[in-house]
């Protein structure tokens, strides 16, 4: 295990095209290159450095994403390194569970008392604390698997409702943390809790967490017509201005936004921005403050996911055009800013300015320590800094590096 960890991305691509009985040119048809630059990626000569590559490589090498990028990436050298990652068994032991008899033996708080304890582990979702959060996970899902076991009637849907967002928090743990199988697992039961609930809100944002498990396989048509399908479910609430249909359906536009630059097509990237700059435009500052299915659309979100989509597009001075003078809203989420610091470090990386991606990168740490140190796309930014390191940075960056495990 431990040569197969010191692999180099190209040696490690090698592996999986001979392993899947291919040659460089059959590799390159699939996905669309030439042999030469097929040479050059397994000759460690181009950087994975967008989803959209790993997910067409994976899926032409038949081979998971998180296989190509060596997650999840656990340190495991004392407790305090291994928080979070320690707390993965027992969530899915109890993410198996849910039909079976319950695994709790005290007393169940009140709805109105496991509301509050959910909404706590809202907060800690949207601050990327992930690693506390796995740790609470367990014991809550263990108590809400007892509370649908023994209510009934509307008490039971609203406990089906608040599984559902600890599943939608436990993915987000499993998926930054490197863990696919068990995010889609979790993906799956956060969906069948919400169509327990009663509420179709919640069945359209278990819809939107799916299409990022379609993205793992590069199903981008997939992805997109998921979501044009949860948008048309909506469609009626929507033309009626109701808040909560049209701040979902705005939402939903963002994630078609991404999906559709992670599938290189720009053209319906910017029209998906346009939907959603429409949808925007439809509500009040209290209608989005108020974000009852903390999907966080708001102008600055918005605005942040332009950057995205140019990141995703591989324009790195679209991105940092339209990213140097942005000024994040308070409402934005720590989780949501530190991956707009990634994405500007990106986009000024890919424009010869190793100086800010240093500096934004370093920024997008501090917000967000456990969502960079895990993410790989931060590993690569460390890694490609660090082949062209300059002495006027080069101990900030190799601390940097020391502190996400990337050297």
């Amino acid at each position: 295990m431990g040569d197969l960890q010191r692999e180099s991305d190209g040696q490690r691509i090698r592996r999986f095209r001979h392993r899947a009985g291919l040659n460089q040119t059959q590799l390159g048809q699939r996905i669309g290159r030439t042999q030469g630059w097929v040479s050059m990626l397994e000759n460690d000569q181009v950087v994975l450095d967008s989803i959209s590559l790993v997910t067409t490589l994976a899926k032409a090498l038949k081979v998971d994403p998180n296989e190509l990028l060596t997650r999840p990436v656990r340190l495991g050298r004392n407790p305090v390194e291994d928080r979070g990652h320690a707390s993965i068994g027992e969530i899915r032991r109890q993410a198996m569970r849910l039909d079976l008899a319950p695994d709790w033996d005290a007393p169940i708080r009140s709805v109105g008392e496991l509301t509050a304890v959910v909404a706590a582990m809202t907060v800690l979702r949207q601050k990327a604390a992930y690693l506390k959060l796995a740790e609470m996970i367990p014991a809550v899902l263990a108590e809400l698997h007892a509370a649908v076991h023994t209510t009934t009637g509307a008490a039971r849907e609203r406990c089906f409702g608040l599984l559902s967002i600890v599943y939608r928090a436990s993915d987000a743990v499993a998926y930054r943390l490197g863990y696919g199988d068990l995010s889609v697992l979790l993906v799956d039961k956060a969906r069948w809790t919400a169509s327990c609930s009663g509420d179709p809100y919640l069945v359209a944002v278990g819809d939107y967490l799916r299409v990022r498990q379609l993205w793992m396989s590069a199903s981008w048509s997939d992805a997109l017509c998921v979501l044009d399908q949860t948008a048309t479910s909506l469609g009626e609430a929507y033309r009626r201005g109701e808040p909560r249909a049209v701040a979902v359906c705005g939402a939903i536009q963002l994630r078609a936004a991404i999906t559709a630059a992670r599938d290189l097509d720009a053209d319906e990237a910017y029209a998906r921005l346009g939907l959603a700059h429409e949808a925007l435009g439809r509500l009040s500052a209290a209608d989005r403050a108020a974000d009852p299915d903390k999907l966080v659309f708001t102008s600055g979100n918005v605005a942040i996911h332009e950057v995205s989509v140019a990141v995703e597009l591989g324009d790195g001075a679209e991105a940092v055009m339209r990213g140097a003078g942005l000024r994040l809203s308070a409402d934005l989420p720590r989780s949501r800013v530190g991956h707009h610091y990634l994405d500007m470090a990106r986009g000024w990386l890919w424009c010869g300015d190793r100086a800010r991606s240093l500096a934004v990168l370093e920024k997008a740490e501090r917000t967000t320590p456990a969502l960079v140190r895990n993410h790989p796309l931060a590993h690569k930014t460390v890694r490609a800094l660090l082949n062209a390191e300059h002495r006027t940075y080069k101990d900030r960056l190799r601390r940097l590096a020391v502190r996400m495990n990337a050297l």
